[in-house]
């Protein structure tokens, strides 16, 4: 059997042609109530919780290996399955899911793009109540050179001339007039692009086109050839980025799970 070729990015006109393909796994990240309601019809619901750890002062570090293994499993990720995700707002969570299959090695996956709102929006057929997955007994493992960094590495290269730090939130907050944590301000070095900046909510929240998406990386001076590193607060608006620059063709990508709300929290580290 062969594996779908299908876009990272994919318009709901796309799924809507292989709704009922078994080498899918259609992965809705909406809050439950959203989901019982209506959801993509065979998408099997995630709750988002259930991929971070929920722990202070991180609130979006890294779930344990184990835990993790057993909501994949639940959820039937299977070896060869395309996954398909989304949610019902950015695709803030459904593009961590995305991230999380790179750490565990799953290459096979497409962001929806514009989520459940363009879905409703373009009228495509839903359904309610909760889709039975199938789960499968599956070892899943960490990466070694994942793209995951922790706040070690981070410090250790600080001012290394071949990465970019790329900071999602809003300007509010990059400059500190927001605060979230117990400081404000961003990680030394830090270029700021707010993840709003990639969205068309004239379109549905869809990404806005590859042309004007190329157009802002090129004004911020983003270098491909860099390794480059997003975060956010509790990274998820930068994994919308990561993925975004994952289909504009970018391949030293990493993202940093722990972002402001540990970053911001420990009066260890520097704040610009």
């Amino acid at each position: 059997m062969t594996e779908p070729e299908l876009p990272l990015i994919l318009e709901a006109e796309q799924l809507l042609l292989r709704l009922g393909d078994e080498q899918l796994l259609i992965i809705d990240v909406s809050d439950p109530e959203t989901h019982r309601a209506y959801h993509v019809p065979g998408a099997v619901h995630l709750p988002y919780q259930q991929l971070t750890c929920e722990l202070p002062p991180g609130a979006g570090e890294l779930s344990p290996q184990a835990p993790l293994a057993r909501v994949l499993n639940r959820i039937g990720l299977r070896p060869g399955a395309h996954v398909i995700a989304y949610d019902n707002e950015d695709n803030g969570r459904a593009a961590r899911l995305l991230w999380t299959l790179d750490l565990v090695g799953h290459p096979h996956y497409s962001l929806l793009n514009g989520g459940l709102p363009a879905w409703l929006d373009e009228r495509h057929p839903v359904e309610e109540g909760d889709t039975p997955p199938e789960p499968v007994e599956r070892k899943f493992n960490y990466q070694p050179d994942g793209s995951a960094v922790d706040l070690l590495y981070l410090l250790q290269h600080l001012n290394d001339s071949s990465i970019t730090l790329l900071d999602a939130r809003t300007p509010e907050e990059f400059s500190g007039r927001e605060i979230r944590a117990r400081r404000g301000g961003h990680i030394p070095g830090a270029v700021n692009l707010d993840h709003r900046r990639l969205l068309a909510p004239e379109h549905s929240m869809r990404l806005k086109p590859e042309k004007e998406l190329n157009k802002i990386i090129k004004e911020l001076k983003i270098k491909p050839k860099q390794e480059i590193i997003t975060y956010c607060h509790t990274h998820r608006r930068s994994a919308l980025l990561y993925i975004a620059l994952k289909s504009l063709g970018f391949d030293k990508l990493k993202a940093y799970p722990g972002s402001w709300a540990e970053w911001g929290n420990n009066l260890d580290t520097p704040v610009e």
